[in-house]
């Protein structure tokens, strides 16, 4: 039996399938949990979680003597992760323990956003111009060329401290609030048009499934700090389908992946232009890992675990269902209160919600959405086609928002 090291961070209930069963149970591998101690009791339970370890993730040294003693006594495998923050420390670890897998070099092309852009650029794909902020007067012609400018971590995630900026003034203020950080971030040029995301499960270097998808306009990943909801769905239009997937396809290929289940962002301008925005080594968050497996019946967290563990064979063939359109909601808001009253499962009986997330209750403290994926309700549903998934996500919202009372701070 092989054994997988998995570093894990954040909610146990990522390890759980759209049917609610524990997707470790699934592999017949021994798992060996990295968690830190304020998510170990939720993974305690979790079936097929055998051995949890306990570290801290910022005493990078610390860590890795840990993981040397462990290999000695477990002889690992392989080491993955579905968390992107971890996706560099695991690939260091592989170094470290001598394990096939991807390297740190490669790792860093789909952490660092710098050497991701420049990577796509030497294979001609169309990326947003950019340049370090710590070339200020760069960004600054940068700004006065195209009259607004994204901001960015270099290694960001979660859309946290992305900034616009559309005036001088703005943009002096925000360098000297991050003077001592400046080579920390990027500025690239603003892109107008909607934002698509697609996800393709990689095997010996083909995608075997790219499941493309949007997010509604003005209710993405960035717009978490107003409040505005996360909404997306499979997309239904063949031809941009197909243009999209081709996108994903030169991508993987020129960061050169072999294995692996990636989450890209791109526009699409209204001119029908593609423009790459970045790509992640690991599965969409936000519920968009369950979304694709009700659309395909894949749960790419799973997916992702398998080819760590080099069993692909494990991963059912992709299937669609006719007249069924996945997509999710996740409601987010601005407002931090304690919760008098809010909706419960029961008040979404309709047979067409796949899952039903609720992460408020009375009596408890609800915060400001501080993160893209910072819910406090998220549902997967099926709809017929578009008018339908239009009608079917704003029920949702109306009845969520109704039973939701806050005494707010």
């Amino acid at each position: 039996m092989k054994t997988l090291l998995i570093l894990v961070r954040g909610d146990a209930r990522t390890f759980y399938d759209l049917q609610q069963k524990s997707i470790l149970s699934q592999l017949p591998c021994r798992c060996v949990l990295l968690v830190d101690r304020g998510n170990r009791a939720q993974f305690e339970s979790l079936p097929g979680a055998e051995i949890l370890e306990t570290v801290r993730w910022k005493d990078d040294e610390q860590l890795k003597q840990q993981v040397l003693q462990l290999h000695q006594q477990y002889q690992f495998d392989g080491v993955t992760t579905l968390d992107e923050s971890n996706v560099e420390l695991a690939a260091e670890l592989r170094q470290l323990l001598g394990l096939a897998g991807m390297q740190p070099e490669q790792a860093s092309w789909f952490r660092n956003k710098v050497r991701m852009k420049q990577q796509l650029m030497a294979a001609g794909i169309r990326v947003p111009q950019f340049v370090s902020c710590s070339e200020t007067q760069t960004v600054r012609r940068l700004l006065q060329h195209y009259g607004r400018l994204v901001i960015k971590p270099v290694d960001g995630l979660g859309s946290k401290q992305v900034v616009f900026i559309t005036r001088e003034d703005e943009l002096a203020l925000w360098e000297q609030q991050h003077m001592s950080e400046l080579e920390e971030f990027e500025a690239e040029e603003f892109i107008e048009g909607d934002l698509y995301h697609v996800n393709a499960l990689v095997i010996d270097g083909i995608a075997q499934l790219t499941a493309a998808a949007a997010y509604l306009p003005g209710m993405s990943n960035i717009e978490f700090s107003s409040g505005a909801p996360f909404v997306s769905v499979i997309v239904e239009n063949e031809e941009l389908k197909q243009r999209l997937i081709a996108h994903s396809n030169e991508v993987n290929q020129a960061l050169q992946l072999q294995q692996g289940v990636t989450h890209l962002e791109c526009f699409v301008t209204p001119k029908g232009e593609i423009v790459f925005v970045e790509v992640g080594l690991r599965p969409g968050g936000g519920g968009i890992v369950w979304m694709i497996e009700s659309q395909f019946g894949i749960n790419y967290n799973f997916a992702a675990l398998a080819l760590a563990a080099e069993q692909p064979e494990l991963i059912p063939t992709p299937s669609s269902k006719p007249q069924h359109l996945a997509g999710l909601i996740g409601i987010r808001s601005h407002l931090s209160g304690f919760v008098v009253s809010s909706a419960a499962p029961q008040d979404f009986a309709k047979s067409n919600i796949q899952l039903r997330q609720i992460d408020v209750s009375a009596g408890k403290f609800s915060a400001a959405a501080a993160h893209c994926t910072d819910f406090q309700g998220l549902f997967i549903f099926d709809s017929v086609d578009g008018d339908d998934f239009d009608q079917n996500w704003r029920e949702i919202y109306h009845t969520f928002n109704q039973k939701l009372q806050l005494n707010c701070i």
